[in-house]
Order: structure tokens, then C-alpha cells, then sequence
């Protein structure tokens, strides 16, 4: 099945992005809130370039079975940013190029793969930040990370069996290939978020 190899063969990349996310700081409750907006700008940038491509290229079918209008998490995304005063017309530009896969289901499923897998652990990573003082009472800001609520699980089953399902073996390696080049678009982001530290997120 090919999201299990997808797990496997993405998963130096992934422990890769996972260090450069915070993830220890989420869990240890310290995260701040200045590297909480860099999430979200991340998050937000990477959507704004690809949701909605990504969506449009699969064909109308599998589309449909994905359910890819509910699936969608930009707007949720411009509302913790407006929460937090975050302006997307000061956001800085990539200062790499941004892979988009080709309008082939296979590679497409491939990225939609890294972002589906970034909201599976939505919910969890939401009950940290909650729990973390410096976010007391800011549950308002936090949208992106409860997007699919109570449906989380439901929704990365149906993500997993479609994907399993379009997926043919010839294709097996566009899928994983795709899958890696999209978590690195996202790993060159937060390099360079972390590197820079821009006026509008303080």
C-alpha cells in the first residue's frame, strides 16, 4: 500500500521539518508566541501557493470522493492571522523556488499527503498550545489547528483509502518523490522563517 511506504519513505524528511517546527517547545508547553505566528505564517504561505492548485488538479472524481471543498484550510488559516495582526501583504517572499507537482493524480495525492499528515496531529498539538500559559484565554487564534474538529479521524481515513486506492504501483514513486519535494518546500520555509525574524511578527 502506498501510504505505507509514503510513511517510511518521507519519514527523514518529516523527523527533518518536525525539528525545525517546534515541535518540542509544543509539547513542553513553552512554545511563545512570536514562533506560534511563524507556524501560522508558515502554514498560511505554503496553502496560499498550493491548496487550491493542488485541489483544481486532481480530476473531478477523486476530488469529489475526497470531499476537497471541506478539505480546504486557508480560510482558517486567514483568521488566526488576523487574530493575531499578522498582514499577509507584509509577508516576506520565498527566497526558494517552490516545487508544485505536475497535474497528475499520483503526484498530487503526494503533496496533499505532507498537508493532510500536518493536520492529523491538529488536534493534539492544538491541546498543548491551550495548555501552554502564554496562551491562556486565545483559543480564537488557533483555528488552523482545530480545522477538522470531532472529523480528523474520519478524514484521514478517507484521505489513506483513496489514496491507496488511485494510486497504482507504476506510479508509486511519482507519489513518494512528490510527497518528499513538498516537505521540503515546506523545510526551506521554516529555514528561512527561522533565520529572519520580520517587523510584522513582533
Amino acid at each position: 500500500m502506498i501510504a505505507n511506504l509514503l510513511r517510511n519513505q518521507t519519514g527523514d524528511k518529516h523527523q527533518q521539518l518536525e525539528s525545525l517546527m517546534f515541535v518540542n517547545d509544543i509539547m513542553n508547553k513553552t512554545l511563545s508566541i512570536e514562533n506560534y505566528k511563524k507556524l501560522l505564517t508558515i502554514n498560511y504561505i505554503i496553502h496560499q501557493k498550493l491548496e487550491h492548485s493542488l485541489a483544481n488538479m486532481l480530476d473531478d472524481s477523486i476530488a469529489s470522493q475526497l470531499d476537497m471543498k471541506n478539505r480546504l484550510k486557508l480560510e482558517s488559516l486567514q483568521k488566526d492571522l488576523t487574530y493575531w495582526n499578522i498582514d499577509v501583504l507584509t509577508l516576506p517572499p520565498l527566497n526558494f523556488e517552490l516545487y508544485l507537482p505536475a497535474p497528475n493524480n499520483a503526484e498530487v495525492l503526494g503533496a496533499l499527503y505532507v498537508l493532510e499528515g500536518a493536520t492529523l496531529g491538529g488536534n493534539v498539538i492544538k491541546k498543548h498550545i491551550l495548555a501552554n500559559s502564554n496562551f491562556e484565554g486565545k483559543e480564537a487564534g488557533l483555528n488552523y489547528y482545530g480545522v477538522y474538529g470531532d472529523d480528523l479521524s474520519a478524514k484521514w481515513k478517507t484521505f489513506v483509502a483513496v489514496l491507496n486506492e488511485t494510486v497504482q504501483e507504476q506510479d508509486y514513486d511519482r507519489t513518494i518523490n512528490s510527497a518528499n519535494k513538498t516537505f521540503e518546500n515546506l523545510i526551506k520555509l521554516s529555514k528561512q522563517m527561522n533565520w529572519n525574524t520580520p517587523v510584522f511578527l513582533g
